[in-house]
C-alpha cells in the first residue's frame, strides 16, 4: 500500500474553522496580492485536500494531484458536501505527471512531491504564479526525538523551503518569503499513537520497531492511556 494511503484515515481534513492554520497562509497570500478568483490552479500534492476546497471556492478550476488514492477520496467526499463541481482529481507520481496546461497558479504545500531541482523546474513551467509552503528546518518534538533515538538514528527536520529557495536565487528568479511559526498539540489513544509514529517512521527511511515505539511513548502516555504530542514547527511560504 502506498505510505500515504495508511496514513489518509488520520490525516486533517477540510474545515471551516477560522482559527485553522490554512488561514493564515491564505491571509498572507492576500497580503502578497494572490488572488484565486476566476483562476486555474494545480494543487501538487493536494492529499485529503486541506487547501485545494478552500481553494476551489475561488478558482475557475483546480487539477488536484496526489499519488495517494485514499487521499484523494476524501478529498472528493468533502468536495461533494460543499457542492463543489469544480475540481478534477488526478491519480499521479508527480514524476508521472505531464503537465499539458499553463496554469495561472501552481501550489504545492508540505508534499514530498517537490524534493529536487528538475521537480522544481517542472513546477515552474506549468503555471504562470508558483506557490510554495513547506517546512524550515524547525520542527521541535521530544516524542520524535527520542523516538529516532531508540532507533539508532538522529532526527534531522526536513526543511524543503532552502531547497527551494537555493534553486530560486541559482536561477536569479525574484521570490518573496513570509515565516510562519505553529505550535501544534495532537493527543491521541496509545495504539493510534504507535500506528501514527510507526507511519512517521517509516516515511522517514527508518524501519520501525513497534517494541521500541511503544517503550518510548509509555513516558509519554497519561492515566487514561492517551499520548500527547507538542510540536512547535516553522515555515516558510514562498512566491515566485
Amino acid at each position: 500500500m502506498n505510505k500515504w494511503d495508511k496514513k489518509a484515515k488520520n490525516y486533517s481534513r477540510y474545515s471551516e474553522d477560522k482559527d485553522r492554520f490554512e488561514n493564515r497562509i491564505f491571509d498572507a497570500l492576500t497580503s502578497l496580492h494572490v488572488e484565486f478568483k476566476n483562476k486555474t490552479l494545480l494543487d501538487i500534492g493536494c492529499g485529503t485536500g486541506v487547501y485545494t476546497l478552500h481553494l476551489a471556492k475561488k478558482c475557475l478550476h483546480v487539477d488536484a494531484m496526489d499519488s495517494s488514492k485514499e487521499m484523494l477520496e476524501f478529498l472528493k467526499q468533502d468536495a461533494k458536501k460543499l457542492n463543489l463541481n469544480n475540481i478534477n482529481t488526478l491519480h499521479v507520481n508527480w514524476n508521472s505527471f505531464t503537465c499539458k496546461n499553463n496554469y495561472d497558479y501552481a501550489f504545492c504545500t508540505m508534499s514530498p512531491a517537490i524534493h529536487d531541482d528538475e521537480d522544481l523546474k517542472k513546477m515552474n513551467n506549468c503555471a504562470k504564479t508558483k506557490i510554495y509552503l513547506g517546512w524550515a528546518g524547525k520542527r521541535e518534538t521530544r516524542i520524535m526525538e527520542a523516538l529516532f533515538e531508540a532507533h539508532g538514528s538522529i532526527y534531522t527536520p526536513p526543511n524543503g523551503a532552502k531547497k527551494v529557495k537555493d534553486w530560486l536565487n541559482r536561477q536569479n528568479k525574484f521570490y518573496q518569503v513570509i515565516p510562519f511559526e505553529e505550535e501544534k498539540v495532537r493527543t491521541r489513544e496509545f495504539s493510534e499513537a504507535v500506528e501514527n509514529f510507526e507511519w512517521h517512521l517509516e516515511v522517514r527511511g527508518v524501519k520501525p520497531n513497534k517494541n521500541r515505539i511503544e517503550t518510548v511513548l509509555k513516558d509519554f502516555c497519561d492515566k487514561d492511556n492517551f499520548v500527547t504530542e507538542t510540536t512547535i514547527n516553522h515555515f516558510n511560504l514562498i512566491v515566485w
